[in-house]
């Protein structure tokens, strides 16, 4: 005798299966979108945006405050940052990058006069190099030794004129060489406390 296929239990059935892979693919899509292809993104009120790693550390941060302007945060694989670029509390863009412990090595930006400027840093955060724009608004390089004293200084000074200036390791003044007063050349020695021991000038 033959058995008669019962077509709405097995309608039932097939309809259960369904049911029940779509719940488990919902869950699976709430929890993790995949791919998202999208016009634009407008986040409000100072929000932010983050990628995280698959050890839920912070890889990127992009946010933007009312005061500060916007941020961009990079992170290393230990979560800490690694460079950041954006506007300060004034206003003015600039760049930091980080060595591996998470402390500034160098800045690139717009100081408080409105120049540009690069700084680099020691691994203890302490000023090495300075390049860009001075407080009268002309150019300089200065370098400074392990104990932060400044060691060379080419630049231009307050009226104009360049000069080149070294100091020992206390910081001071050990040899100059530039302009003088009268607008011509001049060259100036120092001992060791920085006061004058021979100068060379062109007289008028």
């Amino acid at each position: 005798m033959k058995r008669q296929i019962d077509v709405k239990s097995i309608l039932i059935g097939v309809l259960a299966t369904l049911l029940f892979m779509s719940l488990i693919s919902a869950r699976q899509t709430e929890a993790e979108m995949g791919d998202l292809s999208v016009g634009s993104i407008t986040i409000r009120d100072g929000g932010g945006l983050r990628i995280l790693s698959r050890a839920g550390e912070n890889t990127v941060l992009i946010s933007g405050s009312s005061q500060g302007g916007g941020t961009i945060e990079l992170n290393n694989a230990l979560g800490t940052a690694s460079m950041t670029i954006g506007a300060n509390e004034d206003g003015q863009g600039g760049f930091i990058a980080y060595n591996q412990e998470g402390k500034m090595s160098a800045r690139l930006g717009t100081g408080e006069m409105g120049g540009g400027f690069i700084r680099t840093f020691d691994r203890n955060e302490s000023p090495t190099v300075y390049l860009g724009t001075s407080e009268k608004g002309g150019g300089q390089l200065t370098t400074y030794n392990e104990v932060g004293n400044e060691t060379v200084f080419l630049g231009t000074g307050t009226v104009g004129n360049g000069f080149l200036r070294t100091a020992n390791e206390y910081g001071k003044m050990s040899a100059y060489l530039g302009t003088g007063n009268s607008s011509t050349g001049m060259v100036l020695l120092c001992d060791r406390d920085g006061k004058t021991r021979w100068v060379e000038k062109v007289d008028d």
